[in-house]
């Protein structure tokens, strides 16, 4: 360059330097009060208020002028909802597709990086077969960076409430970490008013009661605290409880399938199929190939005398392959003998028989199936297989006793009838448990009493069939010659009164 035109580039430059410079438009006010407001959101922490702020951000992001102001916070909802989602059973990538996509379009923002790993590294939560796995996240690569990065992760997590509740979750949940899962606290006690940290600290490791209470309290929309302090509760045999947490979630988060498909569960142990069935329902409706859902619908069928329907299910079940094959093969044989097509459910008996080779209820249908079929050598052996599983089995040893009683083998016929009657009794004590449960519960006047009423009336036919199963084993052990054994069984049948007189008169002919 000339002296001439480096003379004249230095008074351009002095120019310059010398001119005011352009201040940048402030923020719109409207703009800084709806970032203020899902600001507000974000910290209440809870599903509801963080899709709430994602819609916000999300509206913002798109315009030019909003794009700095929104582009991070974008990001921590969206991740914040990935994971949460994955919690409470969901399979959508919306959210996580979205915090990729911001975090690619503004490379400032690749400090979010490592969380997008912990958030695509999270599995799905959830009853029965609910992973979805996130091919973007190859978990040997995942791990190994966030090995890496953990001296500096945790750093971070000590001055920032998202960070600190990103890292608590990668401790708690991520498979590298099982070894040496660190409780949350000492991060929440950091941030004492996030709730984001509270609930954090709340679900790992387990469930803690009191906190989730709190949080709930705290805050009403808190619905995934009502779904977690469910689990709790279903995990102490409180299915009454339980449901209540689950139905509180369920009207605040339907679009997850695990409200659902836990009070499917419940309404299907409680025998309230019809109202079971309608919670599978909504389930497929929200995840149409849920194995499990598929599989409760199909019982539920079952019990409702819809057996080609339910082997139309089983069916479907066994078209998606991998899980719950045994189960659906076991169905569609109940299904086939209710139809009295043996052949049938004799074929599919044996292929559920090479999946679950350990139950009880796969063996005692062979064994049923098998005796009707007039194959008595095969009922016994599936029969006494089913013992090895279940030796309080009383369907199996009631049958058992009948197929020694009709090969007149009277020393094995009794003592399989009076194990039979004592398993009967069992029974009957444990459904008087649960019509105390029933009776002392806080259930609808209608619902309690159509619940009491079925219970009864099983416990009817339990007692009635132990009385058989009594006088069945005093015939038994008399013409096995064991007189003193026939006695005492029927002294135990007489106390039924459908059975008293006969009783009465067999043991009158012992003495």
């Amino acid at each position: 360059m000339s002296r001439k035109y480096a003379f004249l580039a230095l008074i351009f430059l002095a120019s310059c330097t010398g001119r005011e410079k352009v201040r940048l438009a402030p923020p719109d006010p409207a703009v800084v009060q709806k970032i203020a407001e899902a600001d507000a959101l974000s910290r209440k922490g809870c599903y509801v208020t963080l899709k709430e702020a994602y819609g916000i951000c999300s509206a913002l992001y798109v315009r030019p002028e909003c794009r700095d102001l929104v582009a991070a916070r974008l990001v921590k909802n969206s991740l914040l909802l990935a994971i949460r989602e994955k919690e409470l059973g969901m399979t959508s990538r919306k959210y996580m597709d979205t915090a990729l996509a911001v975090i690619k379009e503004n490379a400032a923002l690749e400090s979010f990086v490592p969380y997008a790993e912990i958030a695509g590294f999270f599995w799905v939560q959830g009853q029965g077969v609910m992973r979805d796995i996130d091919e973007r996240f190859a978990s040997k690569f995942t791990e190994e960076n966030l090995k890496i990065m953990d001296a500096e992760l945790r750093e971070k997590a000590k001055v920032d409430e998202f960070s600190a509740y990103m890292y608590a979750t990668m401790k708690c949940f991520l498979s590298s970490y099982s070894d040496k899962r660190e409780e949350p606290s000492e991060l929440a006690a950091l941030f004492p008013d996030s709730l984001l940290l509270t609930y954090r600290e709340a679900t790992c490791p387990g469930e803690d009661e009191e906190l989730l209470s709190l949080l709930l309290a705290q805050e009403p929309r808190f619905y995934e605290a009502a779904y977690d302090l469910g689990n709790l509760f279903l995990s102490r045999g409180n299915l009454l409880q339980a449901e209540g947490h689950f139905l509180r979630m369920h009207q605040g988060i339907p679009e997850s399938p695990q409200a659902t498909i836990l009070l499917a569960s419940i309404a299907l142990a409680l025998e309230e199929v019809e109202r079971s069935l309608e919670f599978y329902e909504s389930t497929l409706a929200i995840v149409p190939d849920y194995r499990d859902a598929l599989l409760g619908k199909a019982i539920c069928l079952s019990y409702l005398g819809r057996p080609e329907e339910a082997i139309a299910v089983c069916e479907k079940i066994i078209g998606l392959g991998y899980w719950l094959l045994g189960e659906s093969y076991y169905w569609m044989a109940w299904n086939q003998h209710e139809l009295k097509d043996n052949a049938a459910a004799e074929a599919n008996i044996e292929q559920a028989k090479g999946r679950l080779p350990t139950s009880s209820q796969v063996f005692t249908l062979s064994g049923i199936v098998a005796s009707e079929m007039g194959n008595t050598a095969k009922a016994e052996k599936d029969f006494l297989e089913a013992l090895r599983y279940h030796p309080a089995n009383s369907e199996v040893l009631f049958n058992l006793g009948r197929l020694y009683a009709g090969k007149e083998d009277w020393p094995n016929a009794g003592p399989y009838f009076e194990k039979a009657a004592f398993a009967f009794e069992n029974e009957g004590r444990s459904l008087e448990d649960k019509i105390a449960q029933v009776e002392k519960s806080t259930l609808a006047p209608e619902r309690k009493d159509r619940l009491l009423k079925k219970k009864k009336s099983q416990l009817e036919r339990t007692l009635l069939t132990r009385a058989t199963a009594f006088y069945n084993a005093a015939a038994g052990y008399f013409n096995a010659g064991q007189e003193y054994k026939a006695l005492e069984m029927s002294t135990r049948s007489a106390e039924h009164p459908a059975f008293k007189q006969k009783a009465e008169e067999l043991a009158s002919g012992i003495k």
